[in-house]
């Protein structure tokens, strides 16, 4: 009896191990000290990478070395989302997908091919769903001076259409952001940088409240900027008064929703938010993306209060605050984030993409379609108005996450949402490290990339 258990064990162990291998071979293959990666490169020229519109970003030359776009603007646009020839930036493409840009994913027909005909081994190209001139254009766009992030995605298909980090590094001069190592150009903020999302957190609060609780439509609060709570008090610049939740949330009320908090509990808020991603981890084929946290454990009223309203020690990344602005856009489904679009062999046939994980229902469809009215309204008439487009209906929620207990530090500027139009099916979340207001800078900005993605017609 012992040895069938010891043989099922290996037997599981065998199993798993190919299941890791195929499905997240990326990761290992991506790390920094693997020496299969250096040794490749001795014997097999490295694929090219285009944007979608075939834009070449990277390419190498037939001795091996490695080379980016002519254009500095695009170089660095989209450096964090390429990485490096030296695997300085773990997380980028040429790195985290050298399995295909090396032609690890080559077929033994593939290599007996190349050996009976001489033909020099050359890895995969590869074709990223992402737009070399919308990431120009953004970071163009973007405040001077300013670090942060902004993330466009195609919530119908879910393909990450701009992925922009700032500060930006040039792949050619690479020396420069590693002499300058506290400036932080060598990390993707779109997915690594983890941040207090702020009010836009009120989506995931919003849906607690209206997936949890009774007679909303009767619900009143009467908001005298100031609402205490534990040792400690919630305030509000202005005193909105009495107000319907969804005009709270179109006026981002704290202490409406710090009032709230208290009715809903960590547990139900923590399961609205776990359901939406928060203390998961996120392993998306295509990318690595940090993950983001709720903290689900039962600390103080005070502790809750702030969590409510995206603060304490809620954390999110960019790119996964765009994801719930897709999954509301979707009716409440949750879409695996795409950056590959397609892959190339060298013989010219396509690969196929790598395994997407399945669409998943996280949000009860009346919950989105009543959420999405709640944040038309937040454009139309709330503090999300900047980000309104002529012609179209955008739907948004804008946050303003304090990083200072006494304000002494400007706030983390965010805005996330989308266009309604399925003509135009963008989303987008944009994150202005220490940019104060959400409405005033967060939302113009996402306006100018939603209206160039519609430009562009990508």
């Amino acid at each position: 009896m012992m040895i069938f258990a010891i043989i099922l064990m290996f037997i599981l162990v065998a199993v798993y191990f190919c299941y890791s291998v195929y499905f997240y071979g990326g990761r290992w293959v991506a790390n920094p000290y693997n020496p299969r990666i250096n040794n490749q490169k001795r014997y097999v020229r490295m694929g090219t990478v285009t944007d979608r519109t075939g834009v070449v970003l990277a390419y190498s030359e037939a001795d091996g070395s490695r080379h980016y776009n002519n254009s500095a603007a695009i170089r660095k646009a989209v450096s964090q989302v390429i990485g490096d020839s030296g695997g300085k930036v773990s997380t980028g493409v040429d790195t985290f997908h050298a399995q295909y840009l090396l032609g690890f994913k080559a077929s033994i027909f593939e290599r007996l091919r190349d050996a009976i005909t001489g033909t020099e081994q050359q890895g995969d190209n590869l074709e990223l769903t992402i737009s070399a001139e919308l990431s120009r254009y953004i970071t163009e766009q973007f405040p001077s001076g300013k670090r942060g992030a902004v993330v466009v995605m195609n919530y119908k298909t879910a393909e990450v259409l701009a992925m922009v980090s700032l500060p930006q590094f040039d792949p050619v001069h690479l020396e420069a952001a590693l002499e300058d190592s506290e400036a932080g150009a060598l990390m993707n903020r779109c997915t690594q940088g983890l941040y207090p999302p702020g009010s836009t957190f009120k989506i995931v609060t919003m849906i607690s409240a209206i997936d949890n609780l009774q007679d909303l439509d009767d619900f009143a609060f009467d908001c005298t900027g100031y609402y205490p709570v534990g040792n400690y008090s919630v305030t509000e610049t202005t005193a909105h008064g009495i107000q319907d939740l969804k005009s709270a949330f179109a006026n981002s009320c704290n202490t409406t929703f710090a009032a709230l908090s208290q009715q809903l509990g960590y547990k139900l808020i923590g399961d609205s938010a776990e359901q939406l991603g928060f203390n998961e981890n996120f392993l998306f084929n295509d990318m690595i993306v940090y993950n983001s946290s709720y903290p689900a454990d039962d600390l103080s009223p005070e502790d809750l209060a702030w969590s409510s309203i995206g603060q304490g020690r809620v954390l999110a990344t960019p790119l996964h605050m765009a994801l719930i602005a897709c999954t509301i856009a979707n009716q409440g489904i949750f879409k695996e984030p795409r950056l590959l679009h397609r892959i190339v062999t060298s013989g010219g046939s396509e690969r196929m993409l790598p395994f997407a994980a399945s669409d998943k229902s996280v949000v009860p469809y009346e919950t989105a379609l009543q959420l999405e009215r709640d944040m038309i309204e937040t454009v139309k008439k709330g503090t999300g108005t900047r980000a309104a487009l002529s012609g179209y209906t955008v739907a948004g929620k804008t946050g303003s996450a304090e990083v200072s207990n006494d304000k002494s530090v400007e706030a983390h500027a965010w805005f996330v949402g989308y266009i309604t139009d399925e003509k135009a099916p963008y989303a987008v979340c944009v994150l202005i490290e220490n940019g104060g207001s959400g409405g005033r800078n967060a939302a113009p900005l996402a306006r100018r990339a939603l209206q160039k993605a519609i430009n562009l017609q990508l």
